[in-house]
């Protein structure tokens, strides 16, 4: 049995309702302050509350069986989270789009990461790397490929978290090829999970649509990234996982290339804005077109990884 019956399905989702417009009305101090160097369309965005990714990854909590499972992926999430949290709070209180230091990130990312996998092998699990039919047991290198995979998973979410409605959008449909690995694997316990905070995470992306009442902030793009990458280790599905990122992967690279080539050039760029969202913004895109994009590649690799698997 799944464990999600039709009650705590309505439960959950009038709960989202109502909390995410508590928090729209109470929180409004909580407010996102946009880059300075930004597009001249994301001005208009100053003032709007932030931080609502806290009810997608709490509230669902309530409403799932404890397994060890998904014990290990909410410490994840939770522990991405609430870096996230401290970055979003620095960046409201203070006024500025800078929060805690890059290098400061990286470091709570790899202490959280190591933590994940020193329980991971405290429980037995598998350290078998497995990318579709091919297999191999890397026994310790397991600890470095999930450091690898939860830093830059949370990451990536993070930098496709810059236009309304677009990282949580993608990550619906993402979130809805992992349901359905997990489904045909029998894994209820993380179907479960899934399924409760995708309802939630439903919710705030009606909230988040353009023109966006709320914003997720570093705490829901920071803990979303952790969340799928360490529910797809548990369901042993890295190759699925990495096929179904390229989008957010993408995105990562735009920004990586985009600071060589302006190093490499002294001052040249490649794209008119990265992340690369930014520059079809920048060469006319509204919003809205920028989203709908996305969501069909993002929809077409989830399509061509369940078709494969």
């Amino acid at each position: 049995m799944i464990g999600f019956d039709v009650i705590k399905v309505l439960a959950l989702s009038l709960l989202s309702v109502f909390f995410y417009s508590i928090y729209v009305k109470c929180f409004r101090k909580l407010s996102q302050t946009e880059r300075t160097l930004g597009l001249d369309s994301h001005k208009k965005k100053n003032g709007t509350i932030t931080m609502g990714g806290i009810i997608f990854l709490v509230l669902p909590l309530f409403f799932v069986s404890p397994s060890k499972e998904t014990h290990m992926i909410i410490l994840a999430t939770l522990g991405f989270g609430l870096l996230g949290f401290i970055d979003d709070l620095l960046i409201v209180i203070l006024k500025k789009n800078d929060g805690l230091p890059a290098s400061i990130k990286i470091l709570v990312e790899i202490l959280i990461s190591g933590i994940i996998f020193f329980f991971y092998l405290k429980d037995n699990n598998n350290t078998t790397l497995t990318i579709f039919s091919f297999q191999m047991d890397v026994k310790w290198f397991f600890g470095l490929l999930i450091l690898w995979i939860l830093v830059a998973s949370s990451n990536a979410w993070n930098l496709m978290d810059g236009i309304d409605g677009l990282c949580s959008g993608c990550s619906i449909l993402f979130g809805i090829g992992l349901m359905i690995i997990a489904y045909r694997q029998e894994n209820y316990a993380i179907l479960s999970l899934l399924l409760a905070l995708h309802i939630s995470l439903f919710v705030f992306w009606c909230f988040n649509l353009p023109k966006a009442f709320l914003f997720m902030g570093d705490v829901g793009a920071l803990g979303l990234g952790a969340f799928y990458a360490i529910t797809s280790i548990y369901l042993n599905s890295i190759g699925s996982f990495i096929l179904m990122a390229l989008l957010f992967i993408f995105e990562a690279l735009s920004v990586i290339l985009q600071v060589a080539y302006f190093k490499k050039t002294k001052g040249k760029r490649l794209f008119k804005m990265a992340p690369f969202h930014h520059h079809l913004e920048a060469c006319g895109l509204k919003e809205i077109h920028v989203d709908l994009l996305f969501y069909t590649i993002q929809g077409i690799l989830v399509i061509l990884v369940l078709a494969m698997v």
